[in-house]
């Protein structure tokens, strides 16, 4: 397998890049991994993964598994990736507990934005129409049924997990996103936030109920790699502007989803509301901002990572 052209650093900067935006629910892993040129060689990669490794590895040493696995490109982006979400997640929940307006303003901007940018990606025909109404309605149908409980099971949480991973396969919906619109977004970013707090703690009953969780998580992720990685390489190779027409109706069907002013309904579910009758502090100057912010940093974020590519194809 041939290599992309970049040094052990590069691929980790960028698999940095790919946590970071998975970890917030505006633009895709696999967006970014699509615009500094690793996108082809991640998903034949993953998709190459299969047990059968594991004889090369008894058979033939380390070495001969490390290079059949392509763990010189693998494990720097991943390692990037794992790194950034860790990093990032304390920030994030107490954003979420302390200040969630703002910070569902920048992330509705952001996933505003990534629709035009997804819109920008293929030829539109009036079929497409088509195609991202299924995709509104699908989503739209997900925040329905998102659970109101404030404890996530671990087989709901592995589902999740599953489902999540195929945005770091796929361009356009990131991980955060999907976890948002099942319900679990808050409860993931407290895992792992608490995940080294709860290692250092050596007390079983702090470390169990945070690693029981990320286990769970982990082996979601490892289930929705095996299972959609074939379908999407598929989707993403032979229905590209189909794919994408529905990515762009997942998108759009969720952002009331992603509304930052809420208020309590009947049977103490969730609605939104006008910003300027919210009962409590809108807000308002600082939302709007951040939400404005939001919408151009997507077009940044693209520009700066196509300046990336073209830096790279140039060397």
């Amino acid at each position: 397998m041939n290599h992309t052209k970049s040094t052990l650093l590069g691929r980790y900067l960028r698999g940095a890049l790919m946590g970071a935006a998975d970890i917030v629910p505006g633009v895709s892993g696999g967006t970014i991994a699509l615009i500094t040129g690793i996108y082809q060689e991640l998903v034949e990669s993953i998709d190459n993964l299969h047990p059968k490794h594991l004889k090369v590895l008894h058979q033939e040493g380390i070495s001969a598994f490390w290079k059949a696995v392509n763990g010189p490109f693998l494990a720097p982006v991943f390692l990037g990736v794992i790194s950034s979400i860790f990093l990032l997640s304390s920030s994030i929940d107490y954003l979420i507990q302390h200040h969630p307006i703002p910070l569902w303003a920048f992330f509705f901007g952001m996933i505003f934005s990534s629709i035009f940018f997804l819109l920008r990606q293929f030829s539109f025909r009036p079929y497409h129409l088509f195609h991202i109404l299924i995709g509104s309605a699908f989503a739209f149908g997900i925040t329905q049924l998102t659970p109101t409980a404030t404890s996530v099971s671990l087989p709901y949480l592995f589902f999740c997990s599953s489902i999540a991973i195929m945005a770091m396969i796929l361009p356009g919906i990131s991980g955060a996103f999907i976890f948002i619109l099942l319900g679990v977004y808050d409860d993931i970013i407290f895992t792992v936030k608490s995940a080294l707090p709860a290692l250092l703690s050596f007390q079983w009953e702090q470390i169990y109920p945070v690693y029981i969780k990320i286990i769970t998580i982990i082996f979601g992720i490892i289930t929705g790699l095996k299972l959609f990685s074939k379908l999407l390489k598929w989707l993403f190779s032979k229905r590209k502007d189909s794919t994408l027409a529905v990515l762009v109706g997942f998108m759009a069907g969720a952002l009331p989803k992603i509304w930052p002013w809420k208020s309590m309904g009947p049977n103490a579910v969730e609605v939104n509301v006008n910003p300027f009758v919210y009962s409590g502090d809108a807000q308002l100057g600082l939302s709007i901002l951040l939400l404005v912010g939001g919408f151009f940093f997507i077009f940044w974020m693209e520009r700066s990572s196509q300046n990336l590519q073209n830096g790279n194809t140039k060397t």
